[in-house]
């Protein structure tokens, strides 16, 4: 029984050493096998995109795929949107497209042809390219369009008050015209160059009015430090420059598309000039003669206002000048000065002048232009600022309604008008005449009477009325005595000297001077009185 067990485990080694060994070996091959160096896998490098610029909304381009090497079999391109603002009407050739490749070329071309329309849009993207190992190699397309609003046209569409100068407190008006119609920002801008070349001053003409049309306006308002006195002009505006303009938030209206705000902006507009500097609109005599008279006389005040467009201050001594008796070449007699009296801080300045005895003008004064007329050591400025006036402004000439006369009217002469109806001496009831006749027109009032000397007695002749009702002036005056019964006087009738009478009356001229005495008038034989002897 022994050797039967000895002998199967005989047989049975051999075969467990067998195994061992083949196991060890498997071991062993596999640590040989992990230790032993692994060459790497080739990487085979992917295709290369070529990519257009961005292309113009109706232009054509292509999308190209570069190889390493000569490309081999059909490739496939894509175009994909998702993601991507545009759309497949926005191109053509969209979608899945076979592109065969015998090895002609390393590099695969497709074209990119975008569609052409007329709407307002924003620049749009899609995305072009083909899977090649499992990677989608694209280019991302950007189709620029070309019908966003774009200005055509810049003009200045306002006109200055007076000639060719905008003057403080005027509005310059600049239109921009467009292609469609745009939605304007209430922030929006232009800006204006006031001037000469490099010494030009920006100004901001704001937003006025036109959104929902083709044409916007902006306006500036005139400042009393602004000057350009050969024309504004408008700055041109761009994209890529690095120009400033103020058309952000205007669109395309009912869209969202900005505006193109390119524009060559304008030169210099020589009708458009700038000077805000404070002028006189306007120069007159604001007083008039007292009490209704037609003419200033000695002591009374002429004033005369200066206007400006805009409130002035007078700092110092301001004098303004004025002629009086203006006639032929006189200017330096005629020439006199009003002294400044008010207005200061606000638009219209006063000057006055007192007449003083001997100061006559039948015609009017008048008044130089600005140039000569504003004198002394002061100044005048827009209120606020240091800019001084504009010294020009029109002469006046005459003003008829501003006449001076310092001078009394005087008795030219005292005339006995009448004569005896028998020709030697006056008798009982028959009407003495006596003219007065002054020196220029005078008008009166009251009971007026002329004393006559009738053979040593006072004898008050009375005023006849004169025949003309509406007539206020008059050179002469004619005065009417009845003889009475016990009058008489063989020498002649006398006018004593300043035998008028007022009775509470006056008698004047034009500007209110009062008439003088007069010298007697002696008698005249051919003018006697008797009503007790009979001729």
């Amino acid at each position: 029984m022994f050797g039967d067990k000895e002998s199967s485990r005989s047989k049975k080694r051999p075969a467990a050493v067998a195994l061992t060994a083949a196991v060890f070996m498997v071991l062993q091959t596999v640590a040989l096998l992990a230790a032993w160096p692994t060459p790497a896998l080739a990487v085979v490098p992917g295709p290369t995109p070529i990519c257009p610029d961005p292309i113009t909304e109706g232009d054509t381009d292509r999308v190209g795929m570069r190889w390493p090497g000569p490309p081999i079999g059909p490739k496939y391109f894509y175009a994909l949107i998702d993601g991507h603002t545009a759309n497949y009407s926005d191109f053509a050739g969209h979608g899945r497209m076979r592109v065969d490749a015998q090895g002609v070329s390393d590099t695969l071309w497709i074209p990119v042809v975008t569609t052409q329309d007329t709407r307002p849009e924003h620049d749009e993207t899609f995305e072009m390219g083909l899977f090649a190992d499992g990677t989608f190699h694209s280019c991302v397309v950007t189709i620029v369009d070309d019908d966003a609003p774009a200005i055509n046209g810049v003009a200045v569409t306002s006109t200055p008050v007076r000639g060719d100068t905008y003057r403080s407190g005027e509005n310059i008006d600049i239109t921009l015209t467009f292609d469609m119609a745009v939605d304007a920002a209430d922030d929006a801008w232009l800006t204006l160059r006031l001037g000469d070349g490099d010494q030009h001053t920006p100004r901001e003409a704001r937003y006025l009015r036109g959104s929902g049309t083709r044409h916007l306006v902006f306006r500036y308002q005139v400042q009393p430090s602004d000057s350009d006195p050969d024309g504004i002009a408008v700055s041109g505006t761009a994209h890529d420059d690095g120009s400033t303009h103020g058309l952000g938030g205007t669109y395309a209206s009912g869209t969202d598309v900005p505006v193109d705000p390119t524009h060559a902006g304008l030169e210099t507009a020589a009708n458009h000039k700038v000077d805000g500097r404070p002028y006189v609109k306007s120069v007159g005599v604001v007083s008039t003669p007292p009490d209704g008279w037609e003419a200033y006389r000695a002591d009374q005040t002429i004033e005369i206002a200066l206007t400006f467009d805009t409130a002035v201050v007078v700092e110092g001594e301001v004098r303004l000048g004025l002629y009086v008796g203006l006639v032929h070449d006189n200017w330096a007699e005629a020439w006199r000065e009003a002294d400044y009296l008010r207005g200061s801080g606000a638009d219209t300045l006063v000057f006055g002048y007192t007449v003083v005895p001997g100061d006559t003008d039948i015609r009017g004064i008048a008044i130089p232009g600005g140039g000569t007329a504003v004198l002394g050591s002061g100044t005048i400025k827009a209120d606020g600022t240091d800019v001084e006036y504009q010294m020009h402004f029109p002469a006046t000439g005459h003003l008829p309604d501003h006449k001076i006369d310092t001078a009394a009217p005087t008795l030219s002469g005292i005339y006995l008008t009448s004569r005896p109806a028998n020709g030697q001496a006056y008798q009982a009831g028959e009407v003495i005449r006596v003219e007065v006749v002054f020196s220029e027109p005078v008008t009166r009032t009251g009971d007026l009477q002329l004393e006559l000397d009738i053979g040593g007695e006072n004898r008050r002749a009375t005023l006849r009325p004169d025949t003309n009702p509406n007539r206020r002036f008059n050179n002469d005056m004619v005065f009417e005595y009845q003889v009475q019964a016990d009058d008489t006087d063989p020498d002649g009738i006398e006018v004593s000297a300043n035998s008028i009478q007022l009775n509470g009356g006056t008698i004047h001229d034009r500007a209110g001077n009062a008439a003088v005495s007069h010298q007697p008038v002696a008698a005249d034989p051919h003018q006697k009185v008797s009503t007790d002897v009979e001729y």
